[in-house]
């Protein structure tokens, strides 16, 4: 289904400061719903709110990369990449539930599950 202008808008906002490939990731994503987009979102927003970027970056990062010692994220930027997934995959994440949450793989596949509910 077409994305609106409106929608368009919001993701693009929601993703300032991601990178071009991140944002169409997005759009594509949100008018598809083909979640082999979300690698894709999920790392560019990891990038972006990164606290500490390690020097390979993240997209040197594999499923079993510890989010905070291996791609130097931190507790708000954590928080951010809930905000941002929200906005972006019209999901809700209680703060809780992110408490167990340790690698990028971990990440993925608890944003799939919230998409498949």
């Amino acid at each position: 289904m077409p994305i609106t202008e409106e929608r368009q808008q919001q993701i693009t906002k929601s993703l300032k400061r991601c990178s071009e490939a991140t944002v169409a990731a997005a759009l594509r994503f949100e008018e598809s719903r083909d979640l082999d987009e979300l690698p894709a979102i999920i790392l560019g927003v990891l990038e972006r709110d990164a606290a500490n970027p390690k020097p390979e970056g993240v997209h040197a990062a594999t499923d079993d990369s510890r989010l905070i010692e291996d791609i130097g994220m931190d507790s708000f930027g954590m928080i951010e990449v809930v905000m941002t997934a929200e906005e972006v995959l019209g999901i809700t994440v209680a703060t809780q539930e992110m408490n167990g949450i340790r690698t990028l793989g971990e990440l993925k596949t608890f944003l799939r599950s919230k998409l498949a509910a």
